[in-house]
């Protein structure tokens, strides 16, 4: 967090934390993947929970909002005790609201802003950044009968946990401000048998075709793999569903989810406060899965992005280091 400070204060100065606030995003984000911004100073009175942040494409087309939040102290520096503290934002070198966002897979190439507005909806600051391309690959993928009729077939229940699912991936609790260091991979296998981002064509038993774009990364494991948290979260999902089968979501700030799908068990319950590293269940091929991996995704305010470009960061965050994504072309 110390490099943080520097950031904020090489890059708008001494005097500036005396007037306006000046939001400051990367240089450049990539299709698909996450990026930091930052504002200082804060009003008086306010805090970084009293701030959101929407980016504008080229295309005209606009985000969500993504809520600010105050940056814990990392890890490294001492960091905290989530099980002890719970959601926590006392930490901060200067005032300043942080902001995660993402550019989605499709967004419009070229130049975009992103504003950051106050409680009262009024706009204090605004900067532009631009939007480079990435390259993604394709696949086909064959299903049997079984396979293609749970995905295609109508189901009552299949319907109701879609929709509570993407309820919950478009919620930002402002306290849920968890992270402190970089993720880790969660599982111990390099073994990606379907990267991020890529396209993907279903061909159906009966013959049909559905193309969809795949949200995570999918590592081959053997069933039983240990499956550990990414980072430091609460669990807010923890459940066998239909497509997705035994599945376990955590938050880890406000609007910022991991998910970890086609468990063969599960060793948390929603509500749970676990740190980097702990066991949250063991890979296994429960739903739609040909064959045993783990699919993990990150999503924010219900974007996908990519969860490696988070891996390795030793500090949250360092709007200006992010390390590259894994390319899927």
């Amino acid at each position: 967090m110390k490099l943080l400070s520097c950031l904020i204060l090489a890059a708008v100065g001494g005097s500036a934390f005396a007037q306006a606030p000046v939001v400051i995003p990367p240089e450049a984000v990539r299709r698909g993947e996450p990026a930091f911004a930052l504002l200082a100073p804060l009003g008086p009175g306010r805090s970084a929970g009293d701030y959101s942040a929407v980016v504008r494409y080229a295309d005209g087309s606009s985000s969500p909002a993504y809520t600010g939040f105050r940056a814990p102290a990392p890890a490294s520096d001492g960091g905290r005790d989530v099980e002890a503290a719970g959601p926590s934002a006392a930490y901060a070198p200067v005032r300043a609201a942080t902001f995660l966002f993402s550019a989605p897979i499709e967004a419009a190439l070229g130049e975009a802003s992103i504003v950051v507005f106050d409680r009262d909806g009024q706009a204090v600051s605004g900067a532009r950044f631009t939007v480079a391309d990435r390259a993604f690959s394709r696949q086909d993928l064959r299903l049997d009968a079984a396979l293609t009729s749970l995905r295609v077939d109508p189901d009552p229940r299949k319907t109701e946990q879609a929709k509570r699912y993407q309820a919950l991936l478009a919620t930002a609790d402002p306290s849920a401000v968890f992270l402190d260091s970089g993720f880790m991979r969660p599982v111990a296998s390099e073994r990606r048998t379907t990267l991020f981002g890529l396209r993907r064509r279903y061909l159906y038993a009966d013959g049909g075709v559905d193309v969809t774009t795949h949200n995570g990364i999918d590592y081959g494991s053997p069933t039983g793999s240990e499956v550990v948290a990414a980072g430091s979260g609460r669990v807010v999902m923890a459940e066998d569903r239909i497509v997705t089968g035994k599945t376990v979501v955590v938050e880890h700030l406000p609007g910022a989810f991991t998910i970890y799908m086609h468990l063969d068990s599960i060793a948390v319950s929603e509500g749970d406060l676990v740190t980097r590293g702990d066991p949250l269940g063991a890979v296994g091929m429960t739903g739609l899965a040909t064959g045993p991996h783990l699919h993990w995704e990150f999503r924010v305010r219900g974007v996908a992005c990519d969860p490696e470009a988070l891996v390795g960061l030793d500090k949250i965050p360092s709007i200006r280091t992010m390390v590259p994504a894994i390319e899927g072309g």
